[in-house]
């Protein structure tokens, strides 16, 4: 949903992720990249002007290294997954470790949007997949691994 609400707000989204997904990316608005050496010199490629602000959604030191190296102000990238990378380069972490900002600013202003985006058809919730509530245990080894697409979701 990052993607789109970027895009909504008139960003400019350029996105890193695996070649699989690039599609989705795509319809989601955004421009997308591969992973990898050069990842920095391919986003300047996309947008030769300045980048001025950076989201690491994935938390591996080349997110934050990248992010580091094309934003100036580190106050203007912000981490929700690495947060021990993210605390070196001295950029803000989001989430429920120590030291991070619990993001409810974040949150509370993305609320409302959030919420009336979809029933209005301006937000694309992707689901990746669906869990039963006794199986809550595997859903989140899912997540914990990493490399999901959509959102998982619990049901009765």
């Amino acid at each position: 949903m990052a993607v789109q609400l970027a895009v909504a707000r008139g960003a400019t989204v350029v996105a890193t992720a695996s070649k699989a997904k690039h599609d989705l990316l795509r319809e989601l608005g955004a421009t997308p990249v591969g992973y990898g050496p050069g990842l920095a010199d391919r986003v300047r490629a996309i947008a030769p002007e300045v980048v001025r602000d950076a989201a690491d959604l994935v938390g591996t030191d080349e997110a934050v290294d990248v992010s580091v190296e094309l934003v100036s102000d580190r106050f203007r990238i912000d981490t929700i997954a690495g947060h021990e990378r993210g605390n070196r380069a001295g950029i803000k972490l989001l989430g429920g470790v120590p030291g991070a900002e619990p993001g409810t600013e974040i949150r509370e202003a993305a609320r409302l949007q959030r919420t009336e985006a979809p029933a209005a058809g301006r937000l694309r919730v992707v689901v990746g997949d669906s869990y039963p509530l006794c199986e809550a245990a595997a859903a989140h080894r899912k997540i914990a691994v990493g490399h999901t697409t959509g959102k998982i979701v619990l049901v009765p």
